[in-house]
């Protein structure tokens, strides 16, 4: 069973390292400053490079936004 996990990249769906989920909440936080100063382009170059990595965002209608792997 291991050997069908090893070197794959499976698990990341359904592990995230804390220091991922620390980078992808500045992240997620840099894009919430971004919009609140009417920076739409850095807002989103955030949104596609966390994209690229496999990250969804959700706007909620409260302003938070929340994250989890497409």
């Amino acid at each position: 069973m291991l050997g069908l996990l090893e070197g794959s990249n499976w698990l990341k769906y359904f592990f995230t390292p804390p220091s991922e989920t620390e980078r992808f909440k500045a992240m997620v936080a840099q894009r919430t400053a971004a919009k609140a100063a009417r920076d739409f382009a850095t807002a989103d170059r955030i949104r596609d490079e966390l994209k690229a990595e496999g990250i969804l965002l959700e706007d909620k209608p409260d302003g938070e936004t929340d994250w989890r792997r497409a």
